[in-house]
């Protein structure tokens, strides 16, 4: 019978983001395919909203004081999306929630030049403007969130 050497593993305190760089750990960022999920996720309100809109108003223009809803609904999925997204991270909280809103834009102009004919220059820059801060918003929201966070109960028993 062949007994296998113990091979240390790496606990959870080696693995804690405070102790990586003591261990040689580098950090990675979040991946393309997390940035292009965090496009996806911050146009999921905005689709549901429009959708919604188009379904409740078949006949005619809907009201010009829904644009206000329109933006929030953007606003929402960009926040949302650029705190998912930086959550892969403690660090580059500006350049992710940049990353995460320009990929926001970038599918929202691929769903717009299809399901709508002439967008203008203006649209998109306003969309671009839009998607980026609340991303950018998003992700100082997670590190505010993170630097004011109560200490837990197992940090509280090892200090004393």
């Amino acid at each position: 019978m062949f007994i296998y050497p113990s091979v240390p593993t790496l606990s959870r305190d080696i693995l804690n983001s405070r102790n990586r760089l003591e261990f040689g750990l580098e950090e990675k960022g979040p991946s393309f395919d997390e940035y292009l999920a965090g496009g996806f996720l911050a146009n999921a309100p905005l689709l549901f909203f429009t959708y919604t809109v188009k379904s409740l108003w078949s006949q005619g223009d809907p009201a010009p004081s829904l644009e206000i809803l329109l933006t929030a609904a953007l606003a929402v999925g960009g926040v949302a999306a650029g705190y998912l997204v930086v959550r892969r991270t403690e660090r580059g909280y500006l350049q992710t929630g940049l990353k995460t809103g320009l990929s926001a834009f970038i599918v929202n102009f691929a769903f717009s030049s299809l399901l709508i004919e002439g967008t203008s220059v203006m649209y998109g820059l306003w969309i671009l403007l839009l998607f980026c801060s609340a991303s950018v918003s998003g992700s100082y929201l997670r590190k505010w969130i993170v630097t004011n966070r109560p200490p837990t109960a197992q940090a509280e028993k090892t200090e004393s």
